[in-house]
């Protein structure tokens, strides 16, 4: 039905039915705003209101678990004096010092020390980066071993780093 014939047939309608058709209209767009709009907000916030209610009961379980058995500390491995982790220090320095490509297996090892594994990487800069880790970490190798990698001044090389 275009506009004009329905304009037309609204215009035929006595004064009375004229409102009646417009409180029917009205009452229609009500209902698909609520139904198209608010109900579904009104659901998701029931479902994320579960949701959370699930959530606490969860932590709350876990918070039990938790003083049952006491705090167990997480660490990322063994730590320097300084409280910063071993691991994140090797790593760190070893983008700094321009190893950081090379540097395959970053892992703790034992409770004051870390197993490295360096590929390919230029022996002077390896040394110097060591170096370096003696002076300012106070790291000193505990094992080492070197492996030409094929390359001309570059070594493959594990590597175990105690900080004491």
């Amino acid at each position: 039905m275009n506009p004009a014939a329905l304009r037309e047939w609204f215009d035929k309608l006595a004064p009375r039915e004229r409102w009646l058709v417009l409180a029917a209209a009205a009452f229609a767009v009500l209902a698909l705003v609520y139904a198209l709009g608010l109900q579904p907000l009104y659901a998701a916030r029931a479902r994320a209101a579960a949701d959370v209610e699930k959530q606490r009961s969860l932590l709350s379980d876990i918070e039990q678990v938790a003083r049952r058995f006491g705090p167990q500390g997480a660490s990322t491995g063994p730590v320097l004096a300084n409280g910063e982790s071993l691991v994140v220090v090797i790593d760190r320095s070893t983008r700094e010092g321009g190893l950081g490509t090379y540097l395959k297996r970053n892992q703790p090892e034992g409770a004051n020390g870390v197993r490295l594994r360096l590929e390919n990487a230029p022996f002077d800069d390896l040394t110097a980066w060591l170096a370096d880790l003696q002076t300012r970490h106070g790291l000193t190798a505990v094992s080492a071993s070197f492996d030409p990698s094929g390359e001309p001044g570059r070594v493959n090389s594990n590597l175990v780093l105690s900080g004491r």
